[in-house]
């Protein structure tokens, strides 16, 4: 089988948007239909990619993850290797989580949430 295109996996993270959104109102009725009623949706992602779809389920996908989906989409272009982009990812880990405690530098800026990067590329203002 071969890889699945970030650029798939951005299109059903936003596919589930819809979803979620479609469904909120079943949301606060019961959780449990809900959840399936998703799941039933994005079948691919749920079945593909189960921890990306937990994750985006439970609000945890942030600018890091489209950081890394990015970096993907280069490696596919030729523009760098996976070695290059683990390099990149694994420096703005360490900066975030171990440079503050073992070099006492201030933390970078909190990655914008999944909302936040969105609404950079929001059009409809």
């Amino acid at each position: 089988m071969s890889a699945v295109s970030p650029v798939k996996i951005q299109a059903c993270l936003r596919e589930m948007d819809t979803s979620m959104r479609r469904h909120k109102a079943l949301k606060t009725r019961d959780t449990v239909a809900y959840r399936k009623k998703i799941e039933e949706e994005n079948v691919f992602l749920f079945e593909m990619f189960p921890s990306v779809f937990d994750m985006h389920y439970e609000g945890k996908l942030d600018e890091t993850f489209f950081e890394m989906l990015r970096l993907r989409r280069k490696i596919e272009l030729g523009e760098m290797t996976e070695d290059q982009a683990s390099r990149i990812i694994g420096q703005k880990l360490f900066d975030r989580y171990v440079g503050p405690i073992v070099n006492s530098t201030p933390p970078p800026e909190k990655p914008l949430s999944y909302s936040e990067y969105y609404k950079q590329f929001d059009t409809k203002e």
